[in-house]
């Protein structure tokens, strides 16, 4: 990496201090810059052109001064006693951070949400944790510092082949260079390893956990990353991989994934296992989601749809006639002891609100809700008492929908304001719905204000044209008479 910054940027690396994460691929050092360090890994420095002078700030305080000459150099290894947080790096031309965290303090989580007609979970933080097995993951486990011999998803002929261990996000590294914008980015390379491919299996060595491979610029981490084979010099194959260390090496091939989809509809049957590092040991844990599952039914009319529900502080779903409640959105792992929940629902049919209970929700229960709705059925018809297939329906201010002037809804009970436009056509009606009804609306021709004024004005031209010709009558009907006379 040095020759090839130096072949890149002769003019800005040379008489520069150069730092990274090996001995052998460094970048040189920028102000305003950040690197982030785990802990067991090591930060290392060469000065190229004369001697550099550093100073190391621990989140703490304490100062360590250091004379960097022209070998690479150890300046730390972080161990599990070096503060967490945000180191600094100081020399005459800036400063640069470096961001320590130790991914072992972080405990995973898991979190749900629903999308269509499935269920999302998604373990974050603590990266020491999958799920195992699930159906929707082409991941395989592989373990850091070993050989590892794994099947591979990807049909390869037998051979040796070169490959390289690579994180899915580019590496971008940037800051400023004696006073000038400076941006170095490139592929996440951890290190490139030899692929020994026979019958479809594949047999490799993984770097140590926390040390750069060769040709690298990274270190190996726990965590997502990519394995690719280079099949010629044109063609290339990925194979997505979930990296852990030694302790895992029992489930080394396996399938895993951070996210499972789930559909709602087999979540009754429906579990999680869960690979997952403790204090003790790693451990597999079997995980049902946190839902609630109510099923509502009309004794009279059976299975329901168009139904939604509300539930207080909770996220919910409906399917059909059958809704589930997430009782948390999030959850520890392992997981606490789920207890019982009392909620409080709002139900609505067709959009129309039935009623509020309050249930006992229980995780990977099934509660049978039975309502009571009436039938509402509705035919329109013309003056003439034809069905008309066209119309607009509204109940209540609420478009419905109705279909070859028929339609019938399930409501709960009370007052229903019917409306229904059809062209010029228009009809109305009130309704105390107390048990199933049927109704015949019969829509009429409704006069609008213009097509009224309209009218107004011909019959206004109608009255003055008679009362001109009565008045014409009158006024000659005297000398008329008398011209007869005569």
């Amino acid at each position: 990496m040095i020759m090839l910054l130096l072949t890149l940027h002769p003019m800005l690396i040379k008489d520069q201090l150069m730092i990274g994460y090996s001995s052998f691929n460094l970048l040189p050092f920028v102000d305003d810059g950040v690197l982030e360090f785990q802990i067991g890994e090591s930060l290392w420095a060469i000065s190229l052109g004369g001697d550099s002078h550093i100073t190391l700030i621990s989140p703490k305080g304490s100062e360590s001064t250091i004379t960097v000459r022209g070998e690479p150099m150890l300046l730390k290894v972080f161990g599990e006693d070096s503060p967490k947080g945000t180191w600094i790096l100081r020399t005459s031309k800036g400063e640069l951070q470096i961001l320590l965290r130790d991914p072992n303090d972080e405990s995973p989580w898991i979190k749900y949400r629903f999308s269509g007609e499935n269920l999302v979970a998604e373990i974050f933080n603590g990266s020491g944790a999958v799920f195992l097995n699930p159906s929707n993951s082409n991941m395989i486990l592989m373990i850091a510092g070993i050989r590892n011999n794994i099947q591979l998803n990807s049909s390869i002929p037998d051979g040796e082949y070169a490959g390289d261990i690579i994180y899915p996000k580019k590496f971008i590294y940037q800051g400023f260079l004696d006073g000038a914008s400076y941006r170095f980015e490139s592929e996440s390379i951890v290190g490139r390893i030899l692929v020994r491919i026979k019958g479809g299996n594949a047999s490799l060595i993984l770097p140590e956990l926390h040390s750069v491979g060769a040709g690298g610029l990274l270190p190996l981490r726990i965590g997502e990353a990519l394995m690719r084979i280079r099949l010629n010099e044109t063609e290339n194959i990925y194979s997505p991989i979930y990296i852990l260390d030694g302790g895992f090496r029992n489930f080394m091939g396996k399938s895993v994934s951070r996210s499972i989809i789930m559909p709602l509809r087999n979540l009754l049957n429906q579990s999680v296992n869960i690979l997952l590092a403790t204090e003790e040991d790693v451990k597999t844990i079997e995980l049902k989601p946190p839902i609630s599952i109510l099923r509502f039914y009309d004794p009279s009319h059976g299975a329901l749809s168009n139904l939604t529900i509300h539930v207080e502080n909770m996220l919910s779903t409906t399917l059909g006639d059958t809704s589930y409640i997430l009782l948390k959105q999030i959850e520890p792992l392992p997981r606490k002891s789920l207890h019982p929940t009392r909620g409080v629902v709002d139900i609505f049919v067709n959009g129309f609100k039935v009623g509020v209970i309050g249930v006992s929700l229980k995780a990977g229960e099934v509660a049978e809700i039975p309502i009571k709705l009436h039938k509402l059925s509705i035919t329109v018809v013309d003056r003439d008492g034809e069905i008309l297939k066209n119309g607009k329906l509204r109940i209540n201010g609420r478009s419905m929908e109705i279909m070859d002037g028929k339609c019938s809804y399930l409501l709960p009970p009370g007052i229903y304001r019917l409306e229904v436009e059809a062209a010029e056509l228009r009809g109305s009606t009130t309704i105390q719905l107390s048990s199933d009804t049927s109704v015949k609306l019969k829509l009429h021709r409704i006069y609008d204000v213009d097509e009224l004024l309209r009218f107004i004005a011909i019959v206004e031209m109608f009255i003055t044209a008679a009362l001109i010709i009565l008045y014409i009558v009158l006024r000659f009907r005297g000398p008329i008479s008398k011209w007869f006379i005569a």
